[in-house]
C-alpha cells in the first residue's frame, strides 16, 4: 500500500498523477487538510477513481506559538490522528509527502519513519494520457474545455494584498498597469491565484476571468485552442508552464516595488525605438526584465538582447546605456559617473531613469555635464478627474546636440484605459528645458545634503560611542 500526504492543491494534483503513473495497481490512501475539501466540495469523488481511501485532518489544531510547543504538540496530535483513524504507518510500502518540512513530514522525521518527497508535477503531467487528464479536469470543475482565441494572453495573478506584500490599492494598480502596457483587455484571460480576492471582473470587464479553483499547472489543458502567451508578475507556476506556451512574460522582484516607474521605462524605450536602430543596449542597476518586455512589445528587438554590466568600464563606444538607482549593487560614485560621461564616445547615449531620485549624473560643480543633459518630462493626467495631474522626469545624456534636439522634439502619448490615465511627452522650449534642469539640480542638491547630514550624524555617534568606552 501507498500513503500520500498533501498540504496544497498543487501537491494534491501531483499525487493524483503519481498514483496513476506509478502505483495504479496498488491500494493508495491519502491524507489532506480540511481546507482542501472546503475548496472542492466534491472531494469524496476522489475515492475510487483516484484513491482507495481518503483521510481529512483539522489543520487548525497545528497552530502553535513556539517551535518547542509545535514539535511536542505535533507529535501528540499526529500520533492521535493516526491512531483514531487506524492508520498504521508500518503497513505502507512507501509514504510520499508533499511538504517534508510540514507537520506530517516533521512527525515522520522525528519518529524515524522513512518517506519520499514528491517530484515536480510538470514533469509527470506531460507523461499522462489525455483521457486521464480529462478525468482530473472534471474533478477540478472543468467539465468542458474553454474556448478562447489563440492570440489571447493568460495572466496568472498573485494575492499580494492577502500576503501583506502591498496594499489593496497597489494590488489593484499593479495589474491595471500590466494590462495597460502588455496585453489588450479584449485578449486577456485571468487565472486568479486560489487565495486572490481581487475583483478582476470589475477591473477588466472585457477580459475573461477563470473562476474555477483548479491548479495552475492544468492551464495548458483547459482550452480548446491553447493561447500563445502566459504572463505573470511573480507566480512561481509559470516555471512549470514555459514549455507549453509560445511566449512567457514575467517580471523581476523589483517590479513589485517600482511598478509605478513603468511609465519612465516605457517612454525611454519608446524614444530608443523611434530614433536609434544600430546601437547595442546596456543596462546597469535597472529592471532588465521590464526593459526587455517593453522592447518586445515595441516590435523593435534591435537584433540583440540587453547586456547587463556592473562596471562602467565594460561599456564600449557607440552604446545606449540605461542606468537606474535600484541599489542592486553598490552604485558608482557620482564622481565616477561624471568621469565616465566625460570620456564616453560622442555617439553614446546614457539614459538615467532616476527611480529613487539619486540623480547619479549630478556631479557638482561640473556644469558642463548638465549642458549635455536632456530632461524628458512625462505628464500624467487622469481621464476621470481633470484635477488629478502630476509629472515624472527621466534624463538623457548625449554629447551630440542633434541627438539632444531629436530627443527633446519627441512628442507622443499613451492612454492607459484600465488605469484611467493618459501619459504624454511633449517638446519643451529652451526656457522650459532650463527650468527643468534647475529643478533637477535643486532636488539633487537636497538629496546630497541629506546624505552628508546622515553621514555626519553617523560619524558623530561613532565618535561619541568610542569616547564613552572606559579604558580597561
Amino acid at each position: 500500500m501507498i500513503l500520500y500526504h498533501v498540504a496544497t492543491t498543487y501537491q494534491l494534483l501531483h499525487c493524483i498523477i503519481n498514483k496513476e503513473l506509478f502505483h495504479k495497481e496498488q491500494a493508495c490512501y491519502i491524507i489532506f487538510p480540511d481546507f482542501i475539501n472546503e475548496k472542492y466540495p466534491l472531494y469524496k469523488q476522489m475515492e475510487g477513481p483516484f484513491f482507495e481511501k481518503l483521510f481529512v485532518f483539522n489543520s487548525n489544531e497545528f497552530i502553535n506559538d513556539t517551535k518547542n510547543n509545535l514539535i511536542n504538540n505535533m507529535n501528540e496530535l499526529v500520533g492521535k490522528y493516526l491512531n483514531e483513524n487506524n492508520i498504521d504507518l508500518q503497513t505502507f510500502s512507501e509514504i510520499i509527502v508533499g511538504s517534508p518540512n510540514g507537520y506530517f513530514g516533521n512527525y515522520l522525521e522525528e519518529n524515524g519513519v522513512h518517506f519520499t518527497f514528491s517530484e515536480e508535477t510538470s514533469e509527470l503531467i506531460s507523461r499522462s494520457d489525455s483521457s486521464f487528464i480529462d478525468k482530473i479536469l472534471v474533478f477540478f470543475g472543468i467539465n468542458q474545455k474553454i474556448q478562447m482565441d489563440e492570440n489571447s494572453t493568460i495572466l496568472l495573478t498573485q494575492h499580494f494584498s492577502n500576503l501583506g506584500i502591498m496594499s489593496f490599492e497597489d494590488h489593484k494598480k499593479i495589474y491595471q498597469l500590466v494590462v495597460d502596457y502588455f496585453v489588450p483587455e479584449t485578449r486577456l484571460v485571468i487565472k486568479p491565484h486560489l487565495d486572490d480576492l481581487m475583483f478582476y471582473e470589475g477591473l477588466f470587464p472585457q477580459a475573461t476571468v477563470l473562476k474555477k479553483n483548479f491548479p495552475t499547472e492544468l492551464i495548458p489543458f483547459v482550452f480548446t485552442e491553447k493561447p500563445q502567451t502566459v504572463m505573470t508578475i511573480t507566480s512561481t507556476s509559470i516555471t512549470n508552464l514555459m514549455g507549453y506556451f509560445e511566449n512567457c512574460i514575467k517580471f523581476s522582484p523589483d517590479f513589485e516595488k517600482y511598478f509605478n516607474n513603468t511609465h519612465q521605462y516605457y517612454c525611454a524605450v519608446k524614444i530608443i525605438s523611434e530614433l536609434i536602430e544600430d546601437y547595442q543596449i546596456y543596462e546597469m542597476n535597472s529592471d532588465k526584465l521590464l526593459l526587455e518586455n517593453l522592447l518586445n512589445i515595441s516590435g523593435n528587438h534591435f537584433g540583440k538582447s540587453i547586456v547587463s554590466v556592473n562596471n562602467l568600464s565594460q561599456i564600449p563606444d557607440k552604446s545606449i546605456v540605461i542606468m537606474d538607482d535600484f541599489n542592486h549593487d553598490p552604485l558608482p560614485e557620482t564622481k565616477e559617473i561624471g568621469n565616465f560621461l566625460n570620456s564616453v564616445n560622442r555617439d553614446s547615449i546614457i539614459i538615467f531613469i532616476n527611480s529613487n531620485k539619486e540623480f547619479l549624473f549630478y556631479d557638482y560643480p561640473n556644469k558642463e555635464l548638465l549642458e549635455r543633459i536632456v530632461p524628458v518630462e512625462i505628464l500624467h493626467n487622469s481621464t476621470v478627474d481633470e484635477t488629478d495631474q502630476y509629472s515624472t522626469t527621466f534624463f538623457v545624456y548625449s554629447k551630440r546636440k542633434d541627438i539632444r534636439n531629436m530627443i527633446n522634439e519627441q512628442t507622443f502619448e499613451k492612454t492607459l484605459n484600465s488605469s484611467q490615465e493618459m501619459i504624454k511627452v511633449e517638446a519643451m522650449s529652451e526656457e522650459q528645458l532650463r527650468i527643468k534642469i534647475l529643478e533637477g539640480i535643486l532636488e539633487a542638491t537636497e538629496k546630497r545634503l541629506e546624505h552628508y547630514i546622515k553621514l555626519e550624524s553617523e560619524l558623530r555617534e561613532k565618535l561619541n560611542s568610542s569616547t564613552n568606552v572606559s579604558p580597561k
